[in-house]
């Protein structure tokens, strides 16, 4: 049966168990099927030439022998294959291909193969993860065929993209706009008639990006195209309910000189959102909306893999997604450190509550990667949740790995990227470092401190004119996902603070260490920026350029 058929045949219970009832699972059950699963992939792999450059001459027999044998690996180990799509050495023949962000300019994307089993598994968890939104406890949620679904999520070949495809064969939802249309346009042409259709015909559930979902609901302005003003055939094409919505929310604002929110035109059933930077967006958008957004984690290479409950307080990975293990802190502090060495990894029953992890993943049901770095840092929030009755460890996404630098999940900047634009520009930049900071209304920019091989006046002079511009204008041109980031959301999220020369090598030398080159410590920023001649009070100083 489709899912819309068991809305009508089967029960509440019955539905929520299929779909939702990993949520019952004791720990111990988890890790059986976590095994088991492991273990099925590991004889899918060992038949594949991809699987036996990992196991060598030595096929695991167990998780623990998986585990001590099995290289990390990152997508560079698997670039060779992958990037020129050669199915004859996976271990299983992909559906799909899907892309994802890898390093921006000369190596734009990665690309991940889905196999049939993979995209069954993703979509019964879409679908257990839209139950969860619309729920306020076990067994209990308000799904139905014919809602209509503002989307606002990357189109194909994104991970997001496959969910309006997959879904289609279970429910029937109205998409707005229609998946046929949607994909004739951009992004941003997406969005904004997508937005006018839902003023005209409302709106039941609501999937999109927490960046971009943010940046669209700052002001109603944004949301219905701008300009504020309503022209009479828009008016004739709302329909009655809708109308009367929107002509009280008018009749407010003027009578109280307070702006149109969302809920106010809009009663959702569900919102969900993903996205890196979900956990500073969450509270605005559950003001704007009147609705808690339930947020979900996954990617393009580790596929659907988490979903808050209806408490929409922690996620909790699904079992049967991919194979977690977990690196802490202290390891990653410790490779560091240490030139090759390889950091510990732990599993889900061996975690501490509060601690952050990087993930590291094995895709199942016939997927490519093993043991996987994805590059995402978790903090386990919580070992158990009594007052749920859920007996599994719950996360929240914190950031990507201290390396990269991820701005609104639209772009991910690394060393090797800022090395490239800094020799483009051919800018008189001398050492320099990158920190990923947020500002007051919590939206997350790069700032990139930087040292002039001259910093007399007339150098100084030129750069605070020219500086941040020529950097932004080279960012823009050498990584696609950055340029995005600018036309959808209308930021630049690029900031320089300009340092003293020789700063960053005094600091060095007085301590003892390096400076990391991306991602510093917020103390040691503030240590170099205190070792400056003229004090520094952040948001304050004239060198860092708004």
């Amino acid at each position: 049966m489709t899912f819309e058929q068991k809305l009508k045949k089967c029960s509440s219970s019955e539905i929520w168990q299929e779909y939702c009832g990993f949520l019952d699972l004791s720990l111990p059950e988890y890790m059986q099927i976590q095994k088991r699963l492991l273990m099925e992939q590991v004889e899918l792999m060992s038949r594949c030439e991809l699987g036996k450059r990992f196991f060598r001459k030595c096929v695991p027999s167990s998780v623990e022998e998986f585990r001590s044998t099995v290289p990390l690996t990152r997508f560079e180990d698997y670039a060779d294959v992958l990037l020129p799509q050669k199915e004859e050495m996976l271990p299983e023949k992909p559906v799909i291909w899907l892309h994802t962000t890898w390093e921006g300019g000369d190596f734009p994307s990665k690309r991940a193969p889905y196999t049939e089993s993979m995209l069954e598994t993703y979509k019964r968890n879409i679908i257990g993860a839209m139950l969860l939104a619309t729920s306020h406890e076990r067994n209990h949620f308000n799904v139905q065929s014919g809602m209509r679904v503002l989307y606002s999520l990357a189109p194909l070949p994104y991970a997001t993209g496959m969910f309006p495809d997959l879904i289609s064969s279970e429910i029937c939802l109205r998409f707005m706009p229609s998946v046929r249309e949607a994909r004739q346009m951009s992004f941003s042409q997406q969005m904004k008639k997508g937005y006018k259709l839902a003023v005209q015909h409302d709106m039941n559930l609501f999937f999109g990006m927490s960046s971009v979902l943010y940046g669209a609901t700052k002001s109603l302005d944004a949301l219905l195209g701008g300009g504020g003003k309503t022209r009479l055939r828009d008016l004739l094409a709302i329909n009655p309910r809708m109308l009367w919505r929107l002509i009280a929310a008018k009749y407010r604002q003027k009578r109280d000189g307070t702006p149109i929110k969302p809920k106010d035109l809009f009663h959702l059933k569900g919102f969900v959102c993903v996205g890196t930077d979900t956990a500073l967006y969450k509270n605005d958008l559950e003001e704007a909306w009147g609705i808690r957004p339930l947020e979900i984690a996954g990617g393009t290479e580790p596929t659907c893999l988490g979903t808050e409950t209806w408490s929409k307080n922690g996620l909790v990975f699904y079992p049967d997604a991919c194979f977690y293990e977990f690196i802490p802190e202290s390891e990653l502090r410790r490779e560091m450190e240490i030139p090759d060495y390889q950091p510990k990894t732990y599993l889900m029953d061996e975690l501490v509550a509060g601690q952050k992890y990087e993930l590291v993943i094995t895709v199942l049901k016939g997927g490519a990667f093993l043991r996987y770095r994805v590059g995402d840092m978790y903090r386990c929030l919580r070992l158990q949740n009594p007052l749920d009755k859920i007996d599994l460890p719950q996360f929240e996404y914190v950031d990507r790995v201290p390396t990269v630098i991820d701005i609104a999940g639209f772009t991910r900047i690394t060393k090797r990227e800022i090395d490239k634009v800094i020799a483009l520009s051919r800018l008189p930049i001398g050492a320099w470092f990158a920190v990923k900071e947020y500002d007051k209304d919590g939206r997350s920019y790069l700032n990139l401190y930087t040292e002039l091989d001259q910093d007399d006046d007339q150098s100084v002079s030129f750069c605070r004119s020219l500086l941040r511009d020529h950097l932004s204008l080279y960012f823009r041109s050498y990584d696609g996902d950055y340029k995005d980031l600018r036309r959808l959301l209308n930021v630049d999220p690029l900031r320089v603070t300009l340092l003293k020369s020789g700063t960053v090598e005094r600091y060095e030398r007085e301590n003892n260490c390096k400076v990391p080159t991306v991602g510093a410590p917020r103390e040691v920023v503030l240590e170099i920026l205190n070792m400056q001649e003229k004090p520094w009070q952040e948001g304050g100083d004239t060198s860092v350029f708004e």
